[in-house]
């Protein structure tokens, strides 16, 4: 069971002035940041660290973020869903950002991993997955979220396998699907500027099968467009080398003939 603690729950400060909401047509993508901090506080003592900080010290309107994720894989409300946020400049009113509590330039624990590539699923379900996901360095002169998160993230936030009987290959499969409807009825292309959660998806099966789709963030570029044509040919009696993700490709990438061929 994943504990999410509310504004309330944390004993959040008012802001100084109502939140605003994102204006949904507007959102492009989730941005993940980090602590900053070697040593931080932990649990709510790091929520109200970042409180005072953004708003006693920086003059800001309530805590920057709108979620947080602890070590032990706690999720926490800043904002919260669907406000503007104050936590990447130039890009507030267009994203939603999560901030991990912790130190990213180090492996952070599994739980704060899990809870991450939740709480993105999440986020994605409400913008009908359309967004990408990027470290905040990749938005402006920062190291932020840190080397190791960083490299995480923009990897495609892989997962240990474990035991595969404990796998829910069903929901794995489901979210496939889902993916696959939406790819029916808009193929990834870099001339539609395809973005979000389809667009991840390929991007991860194509790095995991050898390709280079660049960042694993859910733009579909020239690189992924690269890796899709390379893809293409190497299956070439049956798809073309056109670099665009229809039903055709995605079912060659997920539908079993990728696996046989390549590993």
């Amino acid at each position: 069971m994943r504990t999410i603690i509310s504004r309330q729950g944390w004993e959040a400060r008012p802001p100084k002035k109502p939140f605003t909401q994102l204006k949904k047509w507007r959102v492009q993508g989730i941005v993940v940041h980090h602590s900053g901090v070697k040593e931080a506080p932990k649990g709510i003592a790091a929520l109200k660290a970042f409180e005072r900080f953004h708003m006693d010290s920086r003059g800001w309107n309530a805590i920057a973020y709108n979620w947080l994720v602890d070590p032990e894989g706690v999720v926490y409300a800043g904002r919260g869903a669907g406000i503007v946020s104050g936590a990447t400049k130039g890009w507030n009113s267009r994203t939603e950002s999560i901030c991990y509590t912790g130190w990213g330039f180090v492996e952070i624990p599994q739980a704060a991993r899990d809870s991450i590539r939740w709480l993105i699923g999440d986020i994605q379900s409400r913008y009908e997955d359309k967004l990408w996901v990027k470290g905040h360095r990749d938005l402006g002169n920062s190291t932020c979220p840190g080397n190791w998160l960083y490299d995480w993230v923009t990897s495609g936030m892989p997962m240990p396998l474990g035991d595969p009987n404990k796998i829910d290959w069903d929901g794995i499969k489901a979210h496939v699907d889902r993916l696959r409807e939406k790819v029916s009825h808009s193929p990834l292309s870099t001339t539609k500027r395809s973005r979000g959660e389809a667009v991840r998806a390929a991007q991860e099966r194509l790095s995991d099968l050898g390709f280079s789709p660049g960042p694993v963030d859910g733009i579909y570029g020239k690189k992924s467009a690269k890796a899709v044509k390379d893809f293409q040919k190497s299956f070439e009696a049956f798809l073309k080398p056109d670099g665009v993700v229809g039903l055709q490709t995605w079912d060659a990438l997920f539908g079993g003939w990728a696996t046989a061929a390549f590993i």
